[in-house]
């Protein structure tokens, strides 16, 4: 009787798994490229980083930057200096940042030029993430003073009494948040007053380190008052025929009827 045909259910099942084999050993290489050519990515990115982390260090931690921020962690031991810094607050627009200091009544003293042409303008106190809204609420362009006004609602912030009078030699300090920096505390002396072209009214020399973001910043006496705010910088001649870099300050004495109309 002859047999009927029929197929090998064996060869047809070790088909199948060879099939299955190589399916899965594909799968295995193309998960490993996947994996190497995202190691490959990540780190190029890594390597970019570090790039720009390298290039941008020195331009933060330099020759002339790491004094001034040595002194401050110095002179932010001091009692009196930490109750200073408490009423020095961060002027941010969408234009850049700047200094500013609390005075009576929730007003904020700054440089007209830091707040300038901007789309907003907003303060943060130190020791508190949130950033008020501030208006305008008097400006002398001329002078590069503007005083803004912010409504800080519950909470309660440091202000910082202010002086019309100042001496020449006074021992000062500057608090303010220059470069990459915020609350950077900084003293030196009252110098003399100087003329200034295109001013009509002369500026305050004060002997200090004063950089970018310094503009608005106090410049604070000994018994603990804002006597003037500095604006700029410029380079002073000396008798021997050099020359150094001081700040340049607007006397409080000088903003007249807009300081009485946020009170001493």
């Amino acid at each position: 009787m002859d047999k009927k045909p029929y197929d090998d259910p064996e060869t047809e099942d070790w088909e199948w798994e060879e099939d299955e084999e190589e399916s899965a050993e594909a799968q295995r290489a193309a998960a490993a490229r996947r994996r190497k050519i995202r190691n490959v990515v990540v780190s190029l990115l890594v390597l970019a980083l570090l790039g720009n982390v390298l290039a941008f260090w020195p331009q933060i931690y330099n020759s002339t930057t790491l004094p001034f921020l040595f002194k401050s962690k110095e002179l932010s031991t001091r009692e009196n200096v930490q109750s200073y810094k408490e009423a020095v607050v961060l002027v941010s627009t969408d234009k850049g940042k700047g200094t500013g200091f609390h005075v009576d009544g929730g007003y904020i003293v700054t440089n007209h030029h830091v707040i300038e042409g901007g789309a907003y303008t907003a303060v943060k106190f130190p020791g508190n993430d949130r950033a008020f809204e501030a208006t305008l609420a008097g400006s002398d362009p001329g002078l590069d003073i503007a005083v803004l006004r912010v409504d800080t609602g519950e909470y309660e912030q440091p202000s910082i009494a202010v002086d019309r009078e100042w001496k020449p030699g006074e021992h000062v300090y500057i608090i303010g948040n220059p470069l990459y920096f915020t609350q950077i505390v900084n003293e030196g002396s009252v110098l003399e007053l100087v003329p200034i072209r295109g001013r009509d009214k002369p500026a305050l020399a004060i002997d200090a380190p004063v950089f970018k973001g310094n503009s608005g910043s106090p410049v604070i006496n000994g018994e603990g008052k804002a006597i003037a705010v500095i604006y700029a910088t410029t380079e002073l001649a000396e008798e021997n025929g050099a020359s150094r870099t001081v700040g340049l300050a607007v006397p409080l004495a000088d903003l007249g009827g807009l300081l009485d109309s946020i009170g001493d």
